[in-house]
């Protein structure tokens, strides 16, 4: 087990690439330099924050050394994934990212199920075994697609806030150390799925030629995005610093990709009474995928809470919650190869902010623009954009 205040790694190259509790004049703050090592000896004076483009007077900032002994509280959340070697690398990513999780913080297993999001335990839990116990059934419980029809708050075991139960030390570790072999050694096929078909143009994969389709996917995966805006209230009460790793390879971050921009500028070939064509599908998909992630950001925000993304394939195909991920304070991961690495590596970073609080002239009321800086030259501060 790894403790919060063993610091010291580098994240690699492609890390740079309102809580009813919590006050809006505060966030969490992460600061790294040129290579991606997280600096921590920032001074309160190197701090600057704009609130609406006016510099706002600081009131404290805690280094991630004052922060280090609080527990924070992780969510993992398995959207459903396509493609056994996606699965895989998934599955092996969130196992290894457990066995780092510092001792003190607590953790919460939430997967999609036949037809919704479902808690796999009642609430953040310190028992290690119990993680273990939820991540064995990830492989047979996820499915490839958004099958069903969605529920639009969290099913399953639910989330109390106020559950609690006591660390199982060396005994939990020693669980999630052999379910991370079991997933390492496991048979071809283990992580469950089909190969996917390579070569087939998203809009081909999302029949884009069927505007009726279209409407309908989009409903779908409306209530999906609804259920994880509703992970994200449940946690807002809970104190200290709140982080939601989403992992995804499905319909909702096909509907993400950026072909879908393109193809509402292109001229299709139209038929004979048709309905539209991927031109229309392509315009009503962006729209509606855009206020999705707009709702997620701003509800993000406002609960307080870290998102982070493992879904797309790369800098510019994010997925869904990759395009919300940032504007949070988090980051978009590739999920391909090399992903478990830095993940593992990342997890002391993702814990190591430092708490910025500032005044206002008022009472906050609802969004704000916000852009918090640093004078410390070559240092780069990854934090919320607005409050």
């Amino acid at each position: 087990m790894i403790h919060r205040w063993c610091i010291g790694l580098i994240l690699g190259a492609g890390l740079m690439a309102g809580q009813p509790s919590q006050p809006k004049t505060q966030a969490w703050v992460l600061a790294l330099d040129a290579r991606g090592t997280m600096v921590g000896d920032l001074k309160p004076e190197e701090f600057r924050v704009k609130v609406e483009g006016k510099v706002r007077p600081l009131t404290q900032v805690k280094s991630p050394a004052q922060t280090a002994d609080a527990p924070q509280s992780w969510v993992l959340v398995f959207e459903p994934i396509r493609d056994m070697n996606y699965r895989a690398a998934a599955f092996l990513a969130a196992a290894d990212f457990l066995t780092k999780v510092p001792e003190g913080d607590r953790v919460l297993v939430v997967a999609r199920g036949k037809d919704s999001l479902e808690s796999l335990m009642p609430g953040f839990s310190a028992r290690r075994g119990l993680w273990a116990e939820a991540m064995a059934k990830i492989p047979e419980l996820v499915p490839e697609a958004l099958v069903g029809s969605p529920k639009e708050t969290l099913q399953g075991m639910g989330f109390q806030a106020t559950f609690s139960d006591a660390s199982d030390g060396a005994p939990g570790q020693d669980a999630l150390n052999a379910l991370l072999g079991q997933f390492k050694a496991g048979a071809p096929g283990w992580a469950k799925g089909t190969n996917d078909l390579k070569g087939i143009k998203v809009l081909d994969r999302l029949n884009f030629d069927n505007p009726m389709f279209v409407r309908g996917l989009i409903a779908t995966i409306t209530k999906e995005s609804n259920a994880l805006g509703s992970v994200l209230d449940l946690v807002a009460p809970v104190v200290g610093q709140k982080h939601v790793v989403v992992f995804s390879r499905c319909e909702s971050d096909d509907m993400a990709h950026p072909e879908i921009n393109r193809a509402m500028t292109k001229k299709f070939k139209r038929t004979p009474d048709d309905n539209g064509g991927p031109a229309e599908s392509a315009a009503f998909a962006h729209r509606d995928m855009t206020l999705l992630q707009a709702g997620l950001k701003a509800k993000a925000v406002a609960d307080g809470v870290t998102v982070y993304s493992v879904a797309g394939s790369g800098q510019n195909v994010t997925g869904h919650i990759g395009t919300v991920a940032p504007d949070t304070g988090g980051f978009a991961f590739a999920l391909s190869s090399g992903i478990e690495l830095q993940l593992g590596q990342a997890i002391q970073v993702f814990g190591s902010r430092y708490l910025v609080q500032w005044t206002e002239d008022a009472v906050p009321s609802g969004s704000a623009a916000l852009e918090i800086s640093t004078t410390r030259k070559d240092v780069k501060v990854i934090a919320r954009n607005a409050r």
